[in-house]
């Protein structure tokens, strides 16, 4: 029965689901593909015939009105009156952007809205409570104004992706001419699973210990690696991860020519012999100009890191390590290995590949591109998720040089 309903709609959303309930009421759920959001309309023709106009993006917390070509943008009841309104051209279009009440459509979602926090409640979900609690209780919303953002103009005419860069440019431009302004929240969607990616741990070998002897360690190593902890980013996690190997490699002198300077220093007379002191400096000359950061760097992760150190890491994941990944953007990183029985053996040069991989992933990071192949890593979840493996390795690598570096 509940199938004949809102055809249109249903046309559009094929993910969302109507049941009759024992009561005659309709259950209209996963609507912005969001399990979190349902609604509860009693039975009746036109209860929720409103729906066929609509169009619910699960990328945005909004509500499409078909006919009148409007997006209104779920907001929050507010304590003054919010009165801005303003026209933007974007590509030759013109389009009028206000602050406004919520539509009629809207407030009978809100009032009609019930939770299901079954998998967790979203900043959607979060926003129709607000609402649906306005709506319901008249006494207590004497002194608030409902007010939602509505952007209405020829959207008929652009691909769903060109709605999202305008919104985009709008975001830029209301921050960039009021830093307190609100914003359009554009929620990301992947078709990547973060429940795929392990995170490895060494309590997996063995039990964790009853004493732990550690001296003390440098103290801007130790700042960076609490910064990379803390953060919420992914990709700043990445950026100070990988500025421990730079600091470290930069400042590391290799055993060959530290045991060449310290010979030197040890020469009795060095304080009344100006020939030490300039071997000293062709010593540090000579390694200097015959040593690109890349290959110091390299030096480092070889002399501090052992294949079996960072074994578990890549085991872990493996399947992102046999496959070369392809990130939203156009870069690309080669497999570390042809199949999985591959990793139980060193190949040779593992750690120069993987230096390389990590280097590259961190250009493109910081600079926005990779220089030969001008390709990027977006700013999406998808690639969020795709940067974890590397995310991992890069800390365990980046760990056991904080411990062993003097």
């Amino acid at each position: 029965m509940a199938n004949m309903y809102c055809k249109k709609f249903r046309e559009n959303h094929p993910n969302v689901e109507f049941e009759t309930l024992e009561d005659n009421s309709i259950l209209i759920t996963n609507c912005w593909n969001d399990d979190s959001c349902t609604f509860n309309f009693k039975k009746s023709s036109s209860a929720f015939t409103f729906f066929n106009n609509l169009i619910l993006h699960e990328e945005l917390l909004a509500i499409y009105h078909i006919e009148e070509q409007l997006y209104e943008f779920i907001f929050t009841p507010l304590s003054s009156e919010f009165l801005r309104d303003f026209k933007y051209i974007f590509a030759g279009s013109e389009y009028h952007l206000y602050y406004s009440k919520p539509s009629k459509a809207f407030e009978k979602l809100a009032l009609n809205f019930r939770l299901n926090d079954s998998d967790g409640i979203t900043d959607r979900a979060f926003a129709f409570m607000r609402y649906s609690q306005y709506f319901s209780q008249e006494k207590d919303r004497s002194n608030l104004y409902a007010t939602n953002f509505f952007i209405k103009g020829d959207f008929n005419k652009l691909q769903f992706a060109e709605h999202l860069d305008l919104f985009k440019h709008v975001n830029l431009l209301m921050s960039y001419y009021d830093r307190k302004s609100p914003t359009i929240h554009i929620c990301n969607t992947a078709d990547a699973d973060p429940s795929n990616i392990n995170v490895p741990c060494k309590l997996k070998h063995s039990s964790f210990p009853s004493i732990i002897n550690s001296r003390r360690l440098n103290s801007t190593l130790l700042d960076l690696i609490e910064a990379a902890r803390t953060s919420t980013s992914i990709r700043l996690k990445y950026i100070f991860y990988y500025q421990i190997i730079e600091y470290a490699s930069y400042y590391y002198i290799e055993n060959d020519i530290k045991r060449r300077i310290e010979n030197v220093m040890r020469t009795p007379d060095i304080l009344n012999s100006d020939s030490c002191y300039q071997t000293i400096i062709e010593l540090f000359s000579d390694y200097l100009k015959n040593k690109t950061d890349a290959q110091r760097m390299e030096k480092l992760l070889i002399d501090f890191c052992e294949y079996e150190d960072i074994k578990d890491e890549i085991a872990c994941n493996i399947s992102y390590f046999i496959d070369d990944i392809q990130f939203e953007g156009g870069l690309t990183i080669k497999k570390l290995f042809n199949k999985a029985e591959d990793i139980h053996s060193a190949p040779n040069g593992i750690m120069g590949i993987i230096r390389k991989n990590i280097d590259t992933i961190r250009n493109v990071l910081v600079h926005a591109r990779e220089s030969r192949e001008n390709t990027v890593i977006s700013p999406t979840v998808k690639n969020n998720i795709l940067l974890m493996p590397y995310l991992y390795l890069l800390r365990r690598i980046a760990e056991i040089i904080v411990l062993k570096y003097i």
